[in-house]
């Protein structure tokens, strides 16, 4: 009896690590995150022309810095 709760508990680990792939395989579109004055964090629409504006900058400064560090 106690084969059979160690087999299934070991299918579920499996199936738990399955979806976990799965999901780091989607492709996830880059979002910009903001904290507001008061802290508040809000996502910007993917379409808005201050979140277009802010993603380019922040991907400049990576691409700086990987150039800077020689990882490029």
């Amino acid at each position: 009896m106690k084969e059979r709760r160690t087999i299934g508990r070991i299918g579920g680990y499996a199936e738990e690590v399955a979806a976990a792939v799965r999901r780091r395989r989607e492709t996830r579109k880059p979002r910009v995150r903001v904290r507001i004055g008061h802290g508040e964090a809000k996502v910007l629409p993917e379409d808005s022309p201050t979140g277009e504006r802010l993603l380019d900058l922040s991907q400049r400064l990576v691409d700086e810095e990987r150039k800077a560090s020689g990882r490029v």
